[in-house]
């Protein structure tokens, strides 16, 4: 009779499974490089357009390219501006209970953090440093947490010139459109952060207002939905400054037609050389690029 106790075979076959995991990624990683190498390149581009990092360059991405890190995380940002050669970063902002602008994509913390509940509902005690959660495929690979606005900030002020900075507003009660203006520049002016290279995103128009009352001289500009022709006749009627569209639902003629009513527009999105390609070919004031490397390159070959 054999009283030995089984080996426990756990650990074995979690490691089997991370080795499996991360050799199908490099094949995926190689055999779309291949892809994004044979991809036509069409174009002479114009410099003018500024290089924005999308929520710094982190998505919890899979394909075209993997990419572990979450949006607006410090590591992202980072990677953004000093590695890959950023003009700025577009960041989403909430602000917190206690009045602390704090960076982090979704509406509720449940989706992409270990954190629970509304950032508006919250102290930021309770959610700054909270870490991220992308599943086991982004989270082997990443260490981030979630960090105030005034984190990035501090971070900027190392840099020889101050980069140009996208607020795209996590404010969904206009109850508090005022303390959330508020909040948000008060902490910019406490940085002297020039309002020249400070725009603000939202899809409705009665927040930028709030924001427009404390600093007249921000730049406002509506979030487009599907409709882009719609948004840019609502960005008018509300004297704002331009419109933020996805690269996708707006063509060449329809963002031409709205620069030459005094619009400014800035296009999201794009990670392969395609698709960026075809956002640069529109000639936007600005690009919020989901792979800032790419665009980079695409700009400075």
């Amino acid at each position: 009779m054999n009283l030995t106790e089984p080996k426990n075979k756990t650990p074995f076959l979690e490691r089997k499974s991370t080795t499996l995991l991360i050799l199908v990624l490099g094949i995926i990683t190689l055999a779309l490089s291949v892809y994004n190498i044979l991809q036509p390149e069409s174009g002479i581009y114009s410099r003018n357009i500024l290089v924005i990092g999308h929520a710094g360059s982190g998505f919890f991405s899979p394909l075209n390219p993997y990419n572990p890190l979450p949006a607006n995380s410090m590591a992202s940002i980072v990677k953004a501006m000093e590695e890959d050669g950023a003009d700025g970063v577009e960041v989403d902002v909430h602000v917190s209970l206690d009045g602390v602008p704090i960076l982090y994509h979704d509406n509720t913390l449940e989706t992409m953090s270990e954190g629970v509940g509304i950032i508006a509902d919250l102290p930021a005690a309770e959610v700054v440093g909270t870490r991220y959660k992308g599943g086991v495929l982004y989270d082997l690979f990443h260490s981030e947490n979630i960090i105030t606005m005034e984190a990035m900030l501090q971070r900027f002020q190392t840099y020889p010139e101050l980069p140009y900075l996208h607020i795209d507003i996590r404010n969904q009660d206009p109850s508090r459109n005022t303390f959330y203006a508020e909040s948000i520049l008060t902490l910019l002016r406490k940085y002297n952060y020039p309002v020249e290279k400070l725009t603000f995103i939202f899809n409705q128009p009665a927040i930028l207002h709030a924001v427009q009352e404390l600093e007249p001289e921000a730049e406002l500009m509506l979030d487009a939905g599907e409709d882009f022709d719609l948004s840019a006749q609502e960005a008018l009627d509300n004297r704002l400054h331009g419109v933020t569209a996805n690269g996708k639902h707006v063509n060449r003629e329809q963002l031409l037609r709205a620069k030459a009513r005094g619009l400014q527009v800035v296009l999201f999105g794009g990670k392969s050389k395609g698709s960026i390609a075809n956002m640069l070919e529109m000639e936007p004031d600005a690009i919020q690029v989901n792979n800032v490397k790419r665009m980079r390159s695409l700009l400075d070959d």
